[in-house]
């Protein structure tokens, strides 16, 4: 009966997550948006007290903000600015993989690997100018994130208050205390190594003269809250881009070489070191999860997929009917 119960909540979850996107989706990411923002003004404060001056958690919040609005506008009008230039260059990228798509057809070996279609199919010029609608597409959606964002930051301290007057038991404190704390250090470490992430991306890409730098740079900061996956991409991209732009092998595999250096560096070492036991998640549960979420919200979802499943782990783990689920659920089973 309880494996029952659970199997009608997850999918009715699914359900709502899926037909619910629409307001689900951006009220999400304000949130996330909002955890991030908070952790950081919460770290200016810190610093403030005590090399400088006391300063006020709203005026701390509201210039984090500010700063923060102010460089993704700059960020995301260089994406869009080195986009274009691109698709204004598309036509020689377009024969550099012509020729490159020819020897492939020559080769019976790499041949079978990919179907005629495919080979004809590829168009960089559209690519291209999909990517740069996209980019509009996000800004133009961006907006709602931020109305949620700011309506959050409103409601906030009402909703600490409503908060303790329905969690009078202290577990159940104790619980949403803990889910906080969670994502708070997720979020605040993934967000400095992704930070990292994109500046290495970005020096590297740039010293190679590769045309879109900038471009896979910020892919960078965003691919790298996608687990295994994302660090993949923002790898195996630039060096394909590379071998079309250059030609020749020795920069795409240079490439290739630095870009990987700097995904173990941070990926494996530097973040471990960071995070320690903050996440303790089954690789095949975050696989299955990352595909679900993707399949639900696309690659946003992909985005998200590690938090959520944080905080499920935390809730089937408080709970002794689910605790055994929440185990299957971690890597190296609970404390």
């Amino acid at each position: 009966m309880k494996v029952l119960n659970f199997a009608v909540i997850s999918f009715s979850s699914i359900f709502i997550l899926y037909y619910g996107k629409f307001f689900l989706l951006p009220l999400f990411l304000a949130l996330f948006f909002y955890i991030i923002l908070n952790s950081i003004s919460k770290n200016l404060i810190d610093f403030t007290k005590k090399y400088l001056f006391v300063i006020n958690e709203a005026f701390s919040f509201f210039f984090i903000f500010l700063l923060s609005l102010t460089f993704a506008y700059f960020l995301f009008q260089l994406l869009k600015i080195n986009v274009v230039s691109i698709i204004e260059n598309s036509d020689q990228y377009q024969k550099n993989l012509n020729f490159f798509l020819e020897l492939i057809s020559r080769n019976t070996i790499l041949e079978a690997f990919f179907s005629e279609n495919l080979l004809k199919d590829i168009n960089l010029i559209g690519f291209f100018s999909n990517l740069l609608n996209l980019i509009k597409s996000f800004t133009g959606n961006f907006t709602l994130v931020l109305v949620y964002l700011i309506f959050i930051v409103i409601e906030e301290k009402f909703f600490i208050v409503k908060l303790n007057l329905v969690l009078k038991n202290e577990n159940k404190k104790k619980l949403f205390s803990k889910i906080n704390n969670d994502i708070y250090n997720y979020f605040r470490i993934k967000t400095f190594t992704s930070l990292l992430t994109a500046l290495f991306t970005f020096i590297i890409l740039f010293f190679l003269n590769n045309e879109l730098s900038i471009t896979f740079a910020i892919f960078a900061f965003f691919l790298n809250f996608i687990p295994y996956i994302g660090s993949l991409l923002a790898v195996m991209l630039p060096s394909l881009f590379a071998t079309i732009q250059f030609m020749e092998f020795f920069t795409p595999i240079l490439t290739l070489i630095l870009l990987l250096i700097s995904q173990i560096f941070i990926g494996n070492f530097l973040e471990t070191k960071l995070m320690g036991k903050t996440l303790n998640i089954s690789p095949i549960a975050l696989i299955i999860f990352l595909s679900l979420m993707g399949k639900i919200w696309g690659l946003v979802g992909m985005f998200l997929s590690v938090p959520l499943l944080v905080i499920l782990i935390i809730f089937l783990n408080n709970f002794k009917e689910t605790k055994k689920i929440a185990i299957f659920l971690t890597e190296k089973g609970i404390d």
